[in-house]
């Protein structure tokens, strides 16, 4: 059977319909204003200049023991692979969307027979046609959808810069902490073995009536103050290897660490040129992820209107079409047929005017998410630069304490010996010396976990 052939003159009626082609609704996309300050509170601890993201910026610290680390993470990590396949994924979505501009083909086949007449007489049907559809996107629904996929993708690239941001900070701060924890565990045996010795001195004292047995028990008490200390140390340790492991990817295991770095190889950087606030904006990977998902918010608003107008898609076919299956190759079995088509929503119960409402409130959310992720990045690098002020301060001072208590455990020591004075002022003595060093230590390891909290405040260092 051959199909009649439409009298219609389609190439007029394409013309016509992508004349009216880009006639698109919904809101356009505006950048997010906010108002940042024009300098940093702390601006007076040293800094000068802009600053630019360093993308190996572990290396200032100049510990190769880092480096090897961050880099073991930044391969290995899980979380951060399932990053990178996000983002392959958002790829192929974009992709997927931009495929909505273009007609669909489709090429079928069909061979039947029917029944039909008074007689009983049977009509063979033999088909081979080609069908095309194309909706025209009038309302720029499909250029929408697009838009928003594009800006979903470029969100969750940086979404993977800053969980990698994030990844080393962390790897960073956990490798300090366990140096810490390392120093404070040698600090602690060292001192155990110390006490012990002058425990077992005061003993024979004792023993042959030249000391109290109050001073015995006061030497067992400050051994056994650092005996408990060993221990607490060593589940810290422990705990920071495990808790590095993870972040490597890898299964737990002890690291080969020695605590003396961080009295003599790790570097703390001598300037901080932070820049200004504003340029925060295009440096913080979390603020770029806000900014392009009001983009892709904002576009999904587009697509909520475009919903409410109607669609227009312009449907052909064409192919071989005949009774017979010879005829297929003979005569003139070629025919075709085209159709423009409008949709047009009439009654839903204001399912599409709820979408809209409902698109409008989460493109409100995310220029609201933009904004407070702005607020709390500013917040962040004034905390890390109060902090490195402060802890510069610190460290000298905890030089000079830990200088003066040394010079004093070791005067009352000699004093002791000499019968000036009582072994309380030794346990006093000794106590403020095993608080200094420990406190020493933990100050050191926090003073470079506020540089690494300002390398990932500023986006990436300097």
């Amino acid at each position: 059977m051959k199909k009649v052939r439409s009298k219609r003159n389609w190439p007029v009626v394409l013309a016509v319909t992508l004349g009216l082609a880009g006639c698109a609704v919904g809101p356009k996309f505006r950048s997010p204003e906010v108002t940042v300050p024009s300098a940093y509170i702390y601006d007076s601890v040293g800094t000068r200049g802009d600053t630019v993201v360093n993308l190996a910026w572990w290396r200032s610290f100049g510990d190769p023991t880092l480096t090897d680390l961050i880099e073991q993470a930044l391969d290995s990590n899980r979380n951060l692979a399932v990053a990178a396949s996000r983002i392959e994924q958002a790829r192929l979505q974009l992709k997927m969307a931009r495929t909505g501009f273009g007609p669909e083909f489709d090429l079928g086949r069909n061979t039947g027979a029917s029944y039909e007449g008074a007689n009983g007489e049977v009509i063979q049907k033999y088909e081979i046609q080609a069908t095309v559809a194309w909706e025209i996107d009038l309302f720029g629904k499909l250029r929408h959808t697009a838009e928003s996929a594009q800006a979903q993708m470029l969100a969750t690239e940086q979404n993977y810069r800053s969980l990698m941001l994030s990844l080393a900070a962390e790897v960073a701060t956990t490798y300090f902490n366990l140096l810490q924890y390392d120093m404070s565990l040698r600090i602690a045996q060292e001192t155990y073995e110390l006490r012990k010795a002058s425990q077992d001195i005061i003993d024979s004292l004792v023993y042959y009536g030249m000391s109290s047995s109050v001073d015995l028990e006061q030497a067992r008490s400050l051994t056994a103050t650092a005996a408990a200390a060993i221990p607490q140390y060593e589940r810290a340790k422990v705990q920071a290897e495990t808790a590095l492991c993870a972040l490597l990817g890898r299964n737990p295991r002890f690291f080969d660490v020695d605590g003396t770095r961080l009295f003599t190889s790790v570097l703390v950087p001598a300037e901080v040129p932070v820049g200004l606030p504003a340029s925060l904006l295009d440096r913080r990977p979390d603020i770029r992820e806000a900014y392009y998902r009001v983009a892709a918010a904002t576009a999904h608003v587009g697509v909520a209107v475009a919903n409410r107008y109607p669609s227009v898609t312009l449907t052909g076919d064409g192919g071989l079409f005949s009774s017979t299956l010879k005829g297929l190759v003979h005569g003139n079995p070629f025919g075709w047929s085209a159709a423009l088509s409008i949709a047009q929503p009439l009654f839903a119960w204001g399912k599409n005017k709820r979408a809209e409402e409902i698109a409008r409130e989460e493109n409100k959310q995310a220029i609201l998410n933009y904004e407070q992720t702005v607020i709390a990045a500013l917040g962040e690098v004034e905390s890390a630069l109060a902090g490195i002020a402060t802890y510069h301060t610190q460290v000298n001072r905890y030089r000079e304490l830990l200088q003066a208590t040394r010079t004093t455990q070791m005067l009352t020591q000699e004093l002791y010996r000499n019968g000036s004075n009582t072994y309380l002022d030794v346990l006093d003595a000794e106590r403020e010396l095993f608080s200094t060093q420990i406190g020493f230590s933990e100050v050191l390891a926090a003073q470079l976990a506020e540089y690494v909290s300002l390398y990932k405040a500023l986006g990436g260092g300097w």
